[in-house]
């Protein structure tokens, strides 16, 4: 399917409200950094399993998950 992640692939994921840095152990590999009233989520996501993982442990805090992109794969560069 043409939604499944691609080995690698590096995604966004933007949070409403800004997280703390102790919020950052729960999100491993991952760059958290706070842009106007966000959480903005940045890192390598190796599978699908990894990205549904993700995205429960957001749900888990119950913060609101304003947006997932994609940002290229690892060999990208930006």
């Amino acid at each position: 399917m043409g939604d499944e992640a691609k080995p690698g692939q590096r995604y966004r994921v933007t949070l409403n409200g800004e997280l703390g840095d102790e919020f950052a152990i729960l999100f491993e590999n991952m760059e958290l950094e706070r842009v106007a009233g966000m959480t903005v989520l940045t890192g390598t996501v190796l599978d699908q399993s990894q990205l549904h993982g993700l995205l429960g442990q957001v749900q888990d805090l119950g913060v609101e998950l304003v947006s997932v992109e994609t940002i290229g794969d690892r060999t990208d560069s930006g």
